[in-house]
């Protein structure tokens, strides 16, 4: 990966880390599904231009918005209220090799040993900053967490295989076909949305706004424009990153401590991630083909 290509990959766990702690009010006032509902309608409003010319095919767009959004959204926040929060969190990271694997069965990307193992050592670097968890009699939120990665992961191989459009525009057409998903998911299994609209405070809409602007409209659209451009097993582990960009903010705006713990974990998981970014395959070192980019229509 070009150094450039390697600094916006580092973007998005910053943004998402960012994002979700400045979140936490709203969390705590919206309904999870409702809350998301809410921040994919905005996402949509930012980035959707119904008129201009779909070039990914319509099957893709709805499938990855219905397993990387709608599904993912809906088992992930379902599971992590059933379970402690550091156990939460350390399971979402298998998002990262449910992708590689994904795009190993679905997208026929080929990896090798080195990256791979690049990828276990990244995910031995989350469990020392995450902590490791405290029981496992949660078993059945552990099990929608992990049913919400596996969608996930099985998005982002559709997304590399098949998506012809720029980032944003696709992340704007996916939120479109979200939102409504999310809100009729919401209307059936939730309660207390409209309390949550007339009772929110300012600084709780600002953060829904946070949410959506930094951690959806600008972190997917650099996610997405970056995965069109190279191998799933190269990108999903700097999703990796996001521990460690969560422990700093949580410093930084919530004067939380940064244990020896964490910064060992930290330069784990930074050895992980430099084996799986300076390790090409057999085929990218013969050639890399990007997939084709619109330029012309970006957003």
């Amino acid at each position: 990966m070009r150094p450039r290509d390697v600094l916006l990959a580092t973007l998005p766990p910053v943004l998402w880390a960012i994002a979700y702690t400045v979140a936490k009010p709203a969390m705590e006032r919206f309904p999870p599904l409702f809350l998301m509902s809410i921040v994919y309608a905005a996402t949509a409003l930012a980035l959707y231009r119904p008129w201009q010319l779909r070039l990914t095919p319509l099957w893709a767009v709805v499938a990855a918005a219905t397993l990387g959004a709608s599904l993912q959204s809906a088992l992930i926040f379902s599971g992590i209220a059933r379970v402690p929060a550091t156990m939460a969190i350390l399971t979402v990271q298998s998002q990262v090799p449910f992708a590689v694997l994904a795009a190993w069965l679905v997208g026929q990307e080929q990896t090798n040993a080195r990256r791979l193992a690049g990828v276990i050592i990244a995910l031995a670097g989350v469990t020392l900053v995450v902590g490791l968890p405290s029981s496992v009699g949660e078993s059945g939120g552990l099990a929608l967490i992990v049913l919400g990665t596996l969608c996930w992961g099985i998005a982002q191989a559709i997304i590399r295989t098949k998506s012809q459009d720029s980032g944003a525009r696709l992340m704007g057409m996916m939120a479109a076909i979200a939102a409504p998903q999310l809100l009729i998911m919401s209307l059936v299994l939730e309660r207390g949305q409209q309390a949550a609209l007339f009772q929110a405070t300012q600084s709780q809409w600002g953060a829904v706004a946070v949410l959506a602007l930094g951690g959806f409209v600008a972190a997917y659209s650099i996610w997405y424009g970056l995965l069109r451009q190279h191998r799933v097993d190269q990108i999903a582990p700097f999703i990796l990153l996001m521990p460690i960009f969560g422990v700093l903010t949580a410093h930084v705006l919530l004067g939380e401590a940064i244990t020896p713990v964490v910064l060992a974990g930290g330069s784990i998981i930074l050895i992980g991630l430099i084996l799986v970014v300076c390790t090409p395959t057999a085929e990218e070192a013969v050639e890399t083909k990007p997939l084709p980019l619109d330029v012309g229509n970006i957003g």
